[in-house]
């Protein structure tokens, strides 16, 4: 192992970590952290139906602007667009509960979204930078499982504070500075790729080998779509046509973030057990039969173990996603693809609402389980073909 990832490793303190992953949990919240005071954000800013967008416009943010930082990262390392992305976003965040009107609102939104960017391009640029191999699919999954278990507790806290204002639960993207702190204090300085010698001489040609990026940012970008289509779908599946409450559907919701994070903590078993093709091969099975169910049955019994479907499709397959992207960078390109990689995820968050906006919820299930099913019989195939 060169010496410059060595050093980078024994720098990383217990704290570092808990850091990252601090800061790691900030990205999936960006949208949601504001989704109890919807309603009412809607009455204030005169949106309506459309108040909605408010939840997926930070992604549109992290979509136009994630490949600038991923060549900033390249150039410059993850530190310093880490260290802006933070500060941003924390002011961003907070600053939406002081907007004047839906505009300012909407703007502010989309530059949040910006500050997500560089945060989890540069969260995954420090994993792959302090840890290889089996160890950083292990960090990986830790990422993910703190992803869902932040979501599961600032929406918590959002319902809590939205019972209080529409403001308060945009006080919650104050933790942005929080996690500054953490990063400042416990995480060393990367150098860019130009300055890093790691991986130079290494074998660039195995690199190349294997299921090319551009279908790893497709499975990438489809597999979030499924996720995010069943989130933001089955509010309103539950509640409008199966009767159920609002207090329901956030447990409902609730069950299938811990069943994601459970999930991500098994999936480096998973994968040293069937490799990372079998593992995306089981999550792409599990969403398909997650959606057959919603598309066939209503029962209660059967919406739990669609539930449990869901979260494993999710936990299964998230890390996997960075964990190959990063296997097939070199230093110089790293940031670049890490970036491709979290815009391809994002707009498969984006996506997600205008399907459903425009799609029924039945029809959307049948769709979202044939896609589940027909990429899982394609991944096995296409993995040999390039092997």
């Amino acid at each position: 192992m060169p010496a410059q990832s060595q050093q980078n490793q024994r720098k990383l303190s217990t704290l570092g970590v808990a850091a990252i992953l601090l800061m790691s949990s900030l990205t999936v919240m960006v949208g949601t952290a504001v989704t109890p005071a919807v309603a009412e954000l809607g009455r204030v800013y005169g949106l309506g139906n459309y108040a909605s967008w408010l939840i997926t416009t930070p992604a549109l943010g992290v979509v136009i602007t994630t490949v600038l930082f991923g060549r900033v990262i390249d150039k410059k390392g993850p530190y310093w667009v880490a260290f802006l992305g933070l500060l941003c976003y924390g002011g961003f965040g907070v600053a939406g509960a002081y907007m004047p009107n839906v505009v300012t609102l909407l703007i502010d939104r989309v530059l949040l979204g910006a500050a997500t960017a560089a945060i989890m391009n540069a969260s995954v640029t420090f994993i792959s930078a302090f840890f290889q191999g089996e160890k950083q699919l292990k960090i990986l999954a830790l990422q993910s499982m703190a992803m869902e278990c932040g979501g599961v507790i600032y929406l918590s806290v959002s319902g809590m504070l939205a019972d209080v204002s529409w403001r308060c639960p945009f006080y919650i993207y104050g933790l942005g500075f929080l996690a500054f702190l953490g990063l400042a204090l416990f995480i060393p300085k990367v150098p860019a790729a130009a300055q890093d010698t790691e991986d130079l001489t290494g074998d660039t040609g195995a690199k190349a080998k294997g299921v090319p990026i551009p279908l790893v940012l497709l499975i990438s970008f489809l597999g979030m779509l499924m996720f995010f289509t069943a989130m933001v779908v089955l509010p309103l599946y539950l509640q409008n046509q199966l009767g159920y409450s609002p207090s329901f559907t956030g447990y409902y919701l609730a069950s299938i973030d811990v069943v994601s994070v459970l999930a991500a903590g098994f999936s480096p078993q998973i994968v040293k057990r069937v490799q990372e093709k079998g593992c995306l091969t089981i999550a792409f099975c599990s969403y398909g039969i997650a959606f057959l169910l919603y598309f066939l049955l209503g029962e209660s019994l059967f919406l739990w173990i669609a539930a449990c479907f869901v979260g494993i499709g999710f936990g299964f397959s998230t890390p996997l996603y960075n964990n190959l992207i990063v296997n097939k960078s070199t230093p110089s390109n790293k940031g670049l693809n890490i970036s491709f990689c979290t815009m391809a995820m994002f707009a498969g968050q984006f996506l997600s609402a205008l399907l459903v906006s425009v799609l029924a919820a039945e029809n959307l299930f049948l769709i979202a389980s044939l896609i589940g099913f027909v990429i899982m019989a394609c991944i096995s195939p296409v993995a040999k073909k390039f092997q």
